[in-house]
Order: structure tokens, then C-alpha cells, then sequence
């Protein structure tokens, strides 16, 4: 459809936070809208503090009319997108609410749920309930807490509702707009389609087990209706394969080729990717919206159960192909991202069902939907980018808490049973844990506050137990829980933790590299000093210090700094094993002892002490000797007391002008020592050494 340029409408932004306020923001647009389209903002306004908006025909007809003087309907040439999206975020506050005052047999409880402290992917609109992850990830809002957020009269519907009306000219309007040039539109358009599609599968829920509707044909025309709204779900789904698969085969450039990083290229990695993305936030609320109880109708994994268990040569074997792509491959972070809560999405499904069939897709070792959801964790909890590191936490928690019910529900607690020795959670996933608990133990520890947070709290609904404190971090070991807890399982699993822990202090992000030297301290100290796991640790000692010796030159200080301090801790741990290593590391600390960040040369005398505590006299008279040598090259430093050196820290003009270093960048890459990368760092500039 035609629409006016953005860069003529964006004086004063659009906000969607809520109904009232996008209708507002409508009058403040420049160039000023239609007389038309202002007008009938107006009466919408005036319209909103009704009582009983669900009868009210008016309100229903005056959305219509507002999306068709946006959408290319009116006869107006000059038609601007602002009141397509406005109508449709009314669309969605609309249906929500109609959704909420269904009768509770028409919501599913938390047992038909499958609920495993579920997550709703919310988008901050409404209730949250019309669409996932369209504004970006983020942690996201506990079930308890949305359900809570709206809480309206129960309100049974009747056959000559508004509601029915719309729902009825709503899937032309969404399939029309699914590929909208305004990726805004877009947006709203999932969040639609979300909230259309937990309407229309709450309603026949409703129907199914209501017995409140004692007139015979008002019960047919509302099952007439709820037909209807079936037809029209099923339309707007088949839409958005349709556009997902096309956009799937343009065959967009991979993150190992992409055109874009030609400077003629048009394509790049951070904005949005035409109408990829906003099909998979559509896919994904729909998915999401299909609540149908007991794996009848509406709910997705049984209507659509051919595109869960597919093989490549299937004419349905793109559907999960594709999404392992767009999680995996693409060059789009965006893309990644939203790919990732599709089959968050996909994987609540299977649970909802109740169906043992369906847990089978998550459980059997061999199934496709199982094998892409492997895959893609292995990338998404791996990615360079926070976005999608936190997108595949989310999708990683969520399997994982799948896995647990679907094993308890078949095992028991099985306490006393055959693998007692292991912990629930390796018993649960099987082959996926050398793939899976390496990246959970890692991304505790990543630079970026939401990943390191929303791990650990998945690291402690994992492992954690009654024998822990709520708020105790850490591997979580108990001689008395099962399998030892966290700690056993990263000890009986030391091979391919220290292997990962060993490649990620060579990633080319130095916020991987500083992740990984944290978590290779902590091996050291809390299972290098276990009684009982220490023995697993040790024959990688060799390997996980020569990833840290290599981290020593790192141009990034806190890689430098961590490093060095797991070195020390290491030492302590396994004296005898880091012995034919000490001579470099002595060489390392002191050199370290000389840095120009005055952190990395206190964890360095820090690192020492270790030495000296693991090594005992030998090692005091090495260390003694270098302070004797080193400690008055202070009285070559120009004098300088602390008043001094605050005014200097003060003081503008000081600052100005002078050579810049930079020391602790959070540009996404620092040249790792000696590789000669180009990174932010890239300069032959050194500060003296103090």
C-alpha cells in the first residue's frame, strides 16, 4: 500500500503504550493528518470511557473505519500508515479484553497449561498477550503476573456481538497488511494476529464446556460464529507460511557471506530484515494465542503436527529447517532473535497438548523438532550478540523445564532408582547436557546484565533445592541432594565444559573471553577444591591453563585481570599439576604487576599471594625478591598525594586534547593477544608501565 515517508512523519513519535495515547499522538503527527482521520480519533476518544464497550456497535464500526483510511481503503490518494496502526492496536486492546471476560472454563489453568513456571512472552501492550518479543527480548513476565495485570467482569457473549463483526473483516485487514512496507505496521499486525487467535480458540473453548446457554439457537448461531473465526485463524496462519516461506527462499545472505559488508551493500545486521522478522513475531503469536484445551481444536501441535515431525524431504520439511536457519545462520540479529521464541512458542504447544505423542517431539532423541531445538541452542546461547544470547535463555529455560515435567511425570521423583547418581536434569536431557551445560555454566557469567541474571536464576530452578538459601549463587552442591547437584553435574561432565570454557578464551568477543576466564576460576575453587570432584577436574588442568596463559595478552584488562586471577586460584587447587607451568606464570604475574590499570596490578599481587600460599617458602623468596626490586621504581613516579589526584581527575582542560586508550571498551571486539585482529584496540600506542 502507499505510505508516506517516515522521515516526514517523525517530528513527534507514535506511541503505542496505550489506546488512548496512540489516538492522541494521531493529532500531533506532522504533516497533520486528514480532517477525517482526526475527527474520528476524536470520537474514539470520547468513546473509550464507556461502560460496556463490548456492546457497543459504534466502537467496533469506528476501528473499522480508521484502518480503512490507513489502509488504502478510503478513497483518499494521500493515505498515510499512522491510522492503520493505531486502528490496530485498538484491534488488539479490544480482543483482549473480550478474551478476559470469557468465563474461566474458557482459559486454561495452569495444570491443562502444562504449567512449569511458564513465561509469557508479552509485548508491554494490553494484557501482553498479542504478540512475543516484538519490541526485543527481555526477561520476561511471570504468568502470575499478566494474568493479574487485567482482571474484568465475566461478560458472556452474544450472537450479534461487535466482536463477531470484526472478527469477520479482521483477517482480510491482517493478511493484507502482513508484508506492510512500515515495519510499525507490522508489529501490530502480530500482536493482531495473536490476539485474534486467543480469541477465537478461548471462544470454542468456552462453547465446548458452557452449559450457561440454554436457547438452542442462540447456541448454533454462536457456534456458527465460532466457525467462522476458525476459518478466518486458519486463513491468517496459512498467510503467514506462505509469506515466511517465500521470504525463507530468497535465500538471504549467511553470516559467513553477507554482501553487506561491502560498502555498496545494502543489507546489514542490525535493522530490521523486510518482513522476516515481523512473520515470525505473527507465527509466533499465533502459536502462542492457540489455546485449545485437551489437543482438540485450537490447539496448534495438533492441528499443525505435520510440521513438527517433518524430514527435509517432506513438503513441510522447510517449516523447521527454516526456523533453524533464521536461528542459527542468518545474518539478521533480529531474525535470530525471533526465530528463537517461535520455537519457544512451539515447544509450549507440545505441552499444552497433554499428549504423550506430542512430548515425544521433545523427548525422542531422533525427532526433527528435537534435533533443530539442539541446534539452535547450540548457536543462540553461543551468539555474539546479547539479543540473541538472551532470546536463545529464554528458549533454553523453557526446554529445559519441559524436559523435567515430561521426566518427572513419567519417573516419579525417582529417588532411589537406577541413575540416583545422576541428577534429574542430566537424566532429563540426555544427550543434549555436553551441549547444553557448558553454555548454562558459561552465560552465568557474560558481560551483559540480562543474560547473566536470567541465567542464574535458570541455573538455580535447575539445580537448586531445598538444601539451598533462595538467594545462593554459585553450582548449588549437596551430598544429599541428587547427583550432587550443580557441582556434580559440571564435574561428571568436566570434558566438554573445559574443551568450551578452552575455545571461548579464544572467541573473538572479549566479553565471551572474560566469561569464560570467570567460569574457569570458578572450576578451580569450588570443584578443584570439592573432596569429592576435585579428581574430575583434574586431567584438563593443563588445557584450561593454557587458555588462560594465552588470555595474559589480551588488549582487553578485565580478560587480563580474570585470567590472572584463575591462574592463582588454579594454583592453590592443583599445585603439583600447574608445577611445570609456574615458571611462565611467574613471568605473567610479574609482568602484570607493571599494567597500567591499577585493578589488574592488585589482582596480579593478589594472584602472587596464591602462589606463595600453594608453593609456601620457594615461592616467598621469588615473590620478596621481586618487591625488593620493584618497590622503590615508585619513587621514580612524579609525586603525587590524593588531594592532587582528584582536582586532576577534575579537571577539564587535562583531559582535553590528549591521547586516548582504550582500556576497557564495550565495543562488541578487543584484539585478543597476538593474534593481529583489527579491533577497537587497534593501536601501536602503549602507556607507560607503572
Amino acid at each position: 500500500p502507499p505510505t508516506t515517508s517516515t522521515s516526514n512523519t517523525n517530528t513527534y513519535p507514535m506511541d503505542f503504550s496505550t489506546v488512548d495515547r496512540a489516538l492522541t499522538s494521531l493529532s500531533r503527527r506532522h504533516p497533520a493528518l486528514p480532517d477525517e482521520v482526526l475527527n474520528l480519533s476524536k470520537h474514539l476518544l470520547e468513546l473509550l470511557p464507556s461502560e460496556n464497550l463490548a456492546e457497543n456497535d459504534d466502537y467496533a464500526r469506528s476501528i473499522i473505519h480508521l484502518i480503512e483510511l490507513g489502509s488504502g481503503a478510503s478513497s483518499d490518494a494521500s493515505v498515510r500508515w499512522e491510522p492503520l496502526a493505531v486502528g490496530l492496536r485498538l484491534i488488539v486492546d479490544y480482543l483482549e479484553k473480550r478474551t478476559s471476560e470469557l468465563p474461566q472454563s474458557a482459559q486454561l489453568s495452569a495444570d491443562e497449561a502444562g504449567d512449569y513456571n511458564d513465561e509469557d512472552e508479552g509485548t508491554g501492550l494490553g494484557t501482553g498477550g498479542g504478540g512475543v518479543y516484538a519490541e526485543g527480548p527481555r526477561i520476561p513476565k511471570t504468568a502470575a503476573e499478566t494474568a493479574a495485570a487485567l482482571t474484568l467482569k465475566e461478560l458472556h457473549p452474544t450472537s450479534s456481538a461487535p466482536v463477531f463483526q470484526l472478527m469477520t473483516e479482521l483477517p482480510t485487514i491482517l493478511n493484507t497488511n502482513v508484508e506492510h512496507a512500515e515495519p510499525r505496521v507490522r508489529s501490530l499486525v502480530a500482536q493482531a494476529v495473536g490476539a485474534y487467535a486467543r480469541y477465537a480458540t478461548s471462544l470454542l473453548n468456552w462453547l465446548d464446556s458452557s452449559t450457561d446457554i440454554t436457547d438452542a439457537s442462540e447456541r448454533n448461531k454462536l457456534q456458527l460464529a465460532a466457525e467462522h473465526a476458525q476459518v478466518g485463524r486458519r486463513n491468517i496462519h496459512a498467510t503467514i507460511l506462505l509469506s515466511l516461506k517465500t521470504h525463507l527462499d530468497m535465500k538471504e545472505p549467511s553470516r559467513e557471506n553477507n554482501p553487506s559488508a561491502a560498502s555498496d551493500g545494502a543489507l546489514d545486521d542490525t535493522t530490521g530484515w523486510r518482513a522476516l522478522e515481523t512473520n515470525l513475531h505473527a507465527l509466533a503469536s499465533y502459536v502462542d494465542g492457540c489455546v485449545g484445551k485437551n489437543g482438540g481444536d485450537g490447539s496448534y501441535v495438533n492441528e499443525e503436527a505435520a510440521l513438527f515431525d517433518s524430514a527435509d524431504t517432506d513438503e513441510n520439511g522447510w517449516f523447521l529447517t527454516g526456523l533453524q536457519h533464521c536461528c542459527v545462520v542468518h545474518v539478521n540479529r533480529h531474525v535470530r532473535a525471533a526465530a528463537a521464541a517461535v520455537l519457544g512458542v512451539l515447544i509450549k504447544s507440545c505441552m499444552r497438548s497433554r499428549d504423550p505423542s506430542h512430548e515425544d517431539l521433545l523427548v525422542d532423541e531422533d525427532s526433527p523438532f528435537r534435533l533443530v531445538l539442539k541446534e539452535t541452542l547450540k548457536g543462540t546461547l553461543a551468539d555474539n550478540w546479547s539479543q540473541v544470547r538472551m532470546a536463545g535463555s529464554v528458549l533454553g529455560r523453557r526446554f529445559v523445564q519441559a524436559l523435567l515435567k515430561i521426566y518427572k511425570s513419567r519417573n516419579g521423583d525417582d529417588e532411589d532408582g537406577e541413575v540416583e547418581d545422576l541428577t534429574v536434569f542430566e537424566s532429563a536431557a540426555g544427550d543434549l547436557v555436553p551441549m547444553l551445560l557448558p553454555r548454562m555454566c558459561l552465560n552465568r557469567f557474560y558481560l551483559a546484565q540480562g543474560v547473566k541474571l536470567y541465567s542464574q536464576e535458570t541455573w538455580k530452578e535447575v539445580f537448586g533445592s531445598h538444601d539451598h538459601a533462595a538467594d545462593e549463587d554459585g553450582l548449588h552442591s549437596s551430598v544429599e541432594s541428587r547427583g550432587g547437584g550443580g557441582m556434580g553435574a559440571v564435574a561428571r561432565n568436566a570434558a566438554p565444559l573445559c574443551r568450551y570454557y578452552s575455545k571461548m578464551c579464544d572467541a573473538d568477543n572479549h566479553a565471551v573471553r572474560e566469561a569464560a576466564c570467570q567460569g574457569v576460576a570458578e572450576l578451580a575453587q569450588k570443584v578443584g577444591q570439592h573432596p569429592l570432584y576435585a579428581d574430575y577436574l583434574s586431567p584438563y588442568v593443563n588445557m584450561l591453563l593454557q587458555a588462560l596463559l594465552m588470555c595474559f595478552h589480551d588488549e582487553s584488562w578485565p580478560v587480563r585481570d580474570e585470567a590472572c586471577l584463575a591462574c592463582g586460584t588454579f594454583c592453590i587447587a592443583y599445585a603439583e599439576e600447574c608445577r611445570p607451568e609456574l615458571p611462565t606464570l611467574f613471568e605473567r604475574w610479574t609482568e602484570q604487576l607493571t599494567d597500567q590499570i591499577w585493578s589488574v596490578r592488585e589482582d596480579a599481587a593478589c594472584a602472587l599471594g596464591d602462589a606463595v600460599t600453594a608453593y609456601g617458602p620457594e615461592m616467598l623468596e621469588k615473590v620478596l625478591a621481586v618487591i625488593r626490586k620493584s618497590l622503590p621504581a615508585a619513587k621514580d613516579q612524579p609525586p603525587m598525594s590524593r588531594e592532587e589526584y582528584k582536582k586532576l581527575q577534575n579537571d577539564v582542560s587535562a583531559h582535553t586534547g590528549n591521547q586516548v586508550y582504550s582500556c576497557g571498551s564495550l565495543a562488541p571486539k578487543l584484539r585478543k593477544g597476538g593474534a593481529g585482529r583489527i579491533g577497537c584496540s587497534s593501536c601501536v600506542v602503549d602507556r607507560p608501565k607503572q
